[in-house]
């Protein structure tokens, strides 16, 4: 009777543990499609309000979700203005963001890529990055969704193979 608690035990754990990846691949999905609202926010205040970057970023902190800690912070950085770059604070605190460790390499370096090119140009300069970067984004989102797809499936199947497995020799 104990081993077949044991069994049971470590089958739903390795099975936890398979959709637990799979929740990964959509956290990330999740994040990079608040970020390209948050991006599409700031091309339409910066185009037709005029705001300047304190301003947004303190209107993107109240709107967000997974995001709002980190603009909250890269407000509070600009407000009180210690001698470094916008893009040195920006990279500093990109680990506020909520769900940061399932991002990939290549979506960190859009990350900072954008906070390199956020608010040290002219407007309509910005407009036109903001834009580059809206669409590249775009192209990780798709990307993100295919592979979840393919890999959420994949994730909970083996979690729960390797959990009968187990299961068996433990038996």
């Amino acid at each position: 009777m104990l081993k077949l608690l044991g069994a049971c035990l470590v089958l739903l754990g390795s099975s936890g543990l398979g959709w637990y990846a799979a929740g990964r691949y959509a956290a990330r999905i999740h994040i990079l499609e608040e970020l390209e609202q948050a991006l599409q926010f700031l091309y339409g205040e910066i185009e037709y309000a005029g705001c300047d970057m304190a301003e947004l970023l303190g209107q993107l902190a109240l709107r967000g979700q997974l995001f709002s800690a980190f603009f909250a912070q890269m407000q509070s950085k600009i407000l009180l203005y210690d001698g470094n770059p916008f893009s040195y604070h920006w990279r500093q605190n990109l680990t506020a963001v909520t769900g940061y460790e399932t991002l990939q390499r290549e979506d960190l370096e859009l990350l900072c890529a954008i906070g390199d090119n956020l608010g040290n140009m002219d407007r309509q300069t910005q407009l036109h990055t903001i834009q580059i970067f809206r669409k590249r984004l775009g192209e990780i989102v798709v990307q993100a969704r295919r592979e979840y797809r393919a890999k959420a499936k994949v994730s909970g199947v083996i979690g729960v193979t390797a959990g009968l497995f187990l299961a068996i020799i433990l038996i």
